[in-house]
């Protein structure tokens, strides 16, 4: 971690698994970052992240969460993957307890705000797809932030699926781990570890991978069906993988053209919300 010499910025992606966190100095430039697992005090975890990384000369922080937010009270709903953060005024409560500018934005628009801004994407619009503890849209349409009514523009994870249940059951971690054991696959793994063994040919692990690819890409269709973006950008921790990658291609037959995976890769929300920390003014 580099020596402060001025005031910080503090970007934090709360993660339903895992908080990322970047500090920045007064010129842009990374003085440090830390992952750590998601603890269920999560006021306390970013507070106490804060203050790791800043040092008490913080001048701005950007936070982005799983859930909604309401652009006019800053409250944040629809977060099944950190309930604790149900219902709180998240951005007020730390702009008190800090004495400094806060923005609080979904973590898959933080993600759009990145690519737009350092993904060097040649388009007006931008659809960001996080596929990872579970599935999130984040939508940037010639530089502004498209966040909706009620800060649920892009909650993809509640499609209506025939049969029952909604995308989210399907394209998260959980509905991969339930496809593969689904298809007789009876190895305790992680996500990234069940992805290799798609990659090498395991039956049951590419049976799995290949479910979840089919209805991401059912997602993705929807997505592009409905705001006709210039780019699709795949973003965390599963929808960064070179296995997803790999066989969504074959459900997406032409439209692969406008997929792509994100350079910043599972980082981009983090990085959005150091971009949120630094220009606090133009999100408040």
């Amino acid at each position: 971690m580099q020596q402060l010499t001025g005031s910080c910025f503090i970007g934090i992606d709360v993660g339903g698994t895992k908080v990322r966190a970047i500090g920045l100095n007064s010129c842009g430039v990374a003085i440090g970052d830390l992952t750590e697992p998601t603890q269920k005090d999560i006021l306390s975890q970013v507070s106490r992240i804060v203050n790791e990384l800043g040092r008490g000369v913080v001048a701005g922080i950007g936070i982005g969460v799983p859930g909604a937010v309401n652009p006019t009270t800053g409250v944040v709903t629809k977060v099944p993957n950190v309930p604790s953060l149900e219902g709180v005024a998240l951005r007020d409560v730390l702009s008190v307890r800090f004495g400094v500018p806060v923005v609080v934005e979904n973590d898959v628009i933080t993600a759009a705000l990145a690519e737009q801004r350092m993904g060097q994407h040649e388009a007006e619009m931008i659809a960001v797809i996080a596929a990872g503890t579970g599935i999130g849209l984040g939508i940037v349409y010639r530089g502004e932030l498209l966040r909706g009514a009620h800060g649920a523009a892009g909650e993809i994870a509640e499609l209506p699926m025939e049969g029952g249940g909604v995308l989210e059951d399907r394209v998260s971690i959980a509905g991969l781990m339930a496809s593969y054991r689904a298809a007789g696959g009876q190895q305790q793994l992680s996500p990234l570890e069940l992805l290799q063994q798609a990659q090498v040919g395991v039956p049951a692990a590419k049976i799995a991978t290949d479910r979840y690819t089919y209805w991401l890409a059912h997602g993705i269709r929807t997505v592009i069906a409905t705001i006709d973006p210039g780019r699709v950008v795949l973003t965390g921790g599963l929808g960064s993988a070179p296995a997803v990658h790999t066989a969504l291609h074959n459900h997406l037959d032409h439209l692969a053209d406008l997929v792509t995976v994100s350079v910043l890769g599972a980082d981009s929300p983090a990085h959005g919300a150091t971009l949120l920390a630094q220009h606090t003014g133009e999100f408040q």
